[in-house]
């Protein structure tokens, strides 16, 4: 609940929210109302429409970025001469090869996060009577992470597994298992390693809702800074200006949680189950190439979710502003207000 000014002294105090709890029915109406609004709903279609949208166009550099991953240390390329391997053996729709589940999985993502997170935030305001505070911030978007990566998981895997499998290669191998397609693949998942299966990966993605915890904590500091250079030059913030915030912030993220996203990438491609889990993956990089195999695939990594996270940032704060220009008009339109919360 937003802070208020102080009442009067000959005023009555009113008792607070938290003191005198509705009824269930006018609660639950009310938590509805809420976050099931117009406002939360272009929020979601806006997250949804920037997640899609970025990934689309940076997707060659996603299948860049997973095979570099996945690959054995001795045969990993830079990002530059795997887009030309890839080319080269599959054509230059190869690039593109699980963009479909790529798609489903963070349009999947962005609306299984968004509503949890309100949720969870309105309840924490109906519980404590107070606003959400950085901190407290912070625990709802981990907690609406975790049920994010435990829903939606195994699109991840199955985008990983399509991305991942070198049709040139897999010619003429009959001990191979090739998938055809999103179904196909899920199928050959539960069949292979039962449906558990899907979920590989699913320890380090747990550890990973830090970073969007990061990346949002940073762009949130980003942006308040640049909300008040906004104020004093007297006009809103530039699409230039979001894609670099965006930037910032998640190049920030990558950079402090690269060893976890490069484990979580190993356990989802592992078919044979060579790796026990995140530590072993950790301890058999580091024991093949020191510090530098826990990095390895970095610079892919770096270009492909910079760029995406950045262009994500820029489509969401354009399509919100549209759509908001839409419905409200210009007038009441959130841009106006340039504040950072969200």
């Amino acid at each position: 609940m937003e802070a208020t000014d102080p009442a009067p002294a000959e005023a009555p105090i009113e008792p607070s929210p938290a003191a005198v709890p509705e009824p269930p029915a006018v609660e639950v109406a009310g938590a509805l109302s809420e976050i099931f609004s117009y406002k939360s709903f272009v929020h979601a279609i806006s997250g949804a429409v920037g997640g899609t949208t970025a990934i689309s166009v940076f997707f060659p550099l996603n299948t860049a970025r997973i095979r570099i991953q996945v690959a054995d240390s001795k045969e990993a390329k830079d990002i530059w001469g795997t887009i030309a391997s890839v080319i080269e053996d599959e054509g230059p729709m190869g690039l593109y090869q699980g963009w479909k589940s790529a798609v489903m999985a963070i349009g999947c993502s962005n609306f299984v996060y968004f509503y949890t997170y309100s949720l969870l935030k309105y309840y924490y305001k109906r519980t404590t009577g107070e606003r959400v505070g950085t901190g407290a911030n912070l625990l709802v978007a981990s907690m609406a992470g975790v049920v994010n990566v435990l829903l939606t998981s195994p699109f991840w895997t199955v985008n990983t597994r399509l991305v991942a499998q070198h049709k040139k290669k897999m010619r003429g191998k009959t001990n191979e298992i090739v998938y055809k397609g999103i179904v196909d693949c899920m199928e050959k998942i539960i069949e292979k390693e039962g449906v558990l299966g899907l979920w590989s990966g699913v320890i380090p993605s747990l550890w990973l809702v830090s970073n969007p915890s990061v990346q949002f904590v940073v762009y949130d500091k980003v942006r308040h800074f640049m909300t008040a250079f906004a104020k004093s030059r007297g006009r809103r913030i530039t699409p230039l200006e979001f894609f670099l915030m965006g930037a910032i912030a998640k190049a920030a993220a990558t950079i402090a949680t690269y060893p976890l996203q490069l484990a979580q990438s190993k356990l989802r491609a592992d078919k044979e189950k060579k790796y026990r889990g995140t530590i072993h993956v950790l301890q058999e990089l580091r024991a093949a190439n020191g510090i530098a195999g826990l990095f390895q695939g970095i610079q892919a990594k770096l270009w492909q979710t910079v760029l995406t996270a950045a262009f994500q940032f820029l489509t969401y704060e354009e399509v919100k502003y549209i759509v908001f220009l839409l419905l409200l008009g210009p007038k009441k339109n959130p841009k106006v207000v340039l504040t950072s919360a969200q």
